[in-house]
């Protein structure tokens, strides 16, 4: 889509072209470069700009507050605290299993533990709805958060906690239960338990993770 005054400037009506040649006008608010001022957002604990770069307990234990968008859907009553606990155990369970040396175990679960911190203030958002201006701002906030505490993002275990993340929602699954509609429903849990078997499954084929040792560690774990 082409801009016709330049770049559309944030609170400002501006005309586009779209792929059909046609003229368009964008409401008012639309921001062709949009961008979050995430810094000057009201937390408890004072400015978010400034609480991410000297997060203190009171902002890190938010996450047990902030509910899981699963259990928002109607499934369960999971909160993001519990799923980092599950995915912070989930890599203990792992590394035992792989018979890591104790410094990549302690590595690989204190980035489980902090892996949604920002969710702290930001809330558990589904990645659809992640557009490239909330990622710029979750990113932003992450990276201030793990400077706190002098922890660097470990590419080498990047694909790992991914798949540990993505084991965490599996258990997450197994442990729900839906309210409000019959309980023969519960065909879907294991319509979407199945699924996202399948999804991890896939995940340590594209990671380069041995799916052997993943199919064997999901029975071990009773996943």
């Amino acid at each position: 889509m082409e801009a016709l005054e330049g770049t559309c400037q944030l609170y400002n009506d501006c005309a586009c072209r779209n792929k059909k040649n046609e003229y368009i006008r964008l409401r008012k608010g639309v921001n062709m470069d949009e961008h979050i001022d995430y810094e000057n957002i009201f937390t408890p604990q004072g400015m978010l700009g400034q609480v991410s770069k000297k997060p203190n307990l009171d902002f890190l234990m938010n996450i047990f507050n902030i509910p899981r968008v699963y259990s928002v859907s109607g499934f369960g009553t999971w909160n993001v605290g519990q799923h980092t606990m599950a995915v912070a155990f989930l890599a203990l369970y792992w590394s035992a299993f792989n018979v890591y040396p104790q410094e990549k175990r302690d590595r690989l679960v204190t980035l489980a533990l902090v892996h949604d911190a920002h969710e702290a203030v930001i809330g558990d958002i589904l990645p659809f709805f992640k557009t490239a201006a909330v990622k710029e701002a979750i990113e932003s906030i992450q990276n201030d958060i793990l400077s706190a505490f002098s922890i660097e993002e470990d590419q080498t275990l990047h694909d790992e906690l991914k798949l540990l993340d993505m084991m965490g929602f599996l258990y997450e699954i197994s442990q729900s239960s839906p309210r409000g509609i019959d309980p023969s429903k519960r065909k879907l849990i294991k319509q979407m338990h199945a699924r996202q078997e399948a999804d991890i499954l896939a995940y340590s084929v594209k990671a380069n993770i041995d799916q052997k040792k993943v199919r064997e560690f999901l029975k071990q774990m009773k996943l």
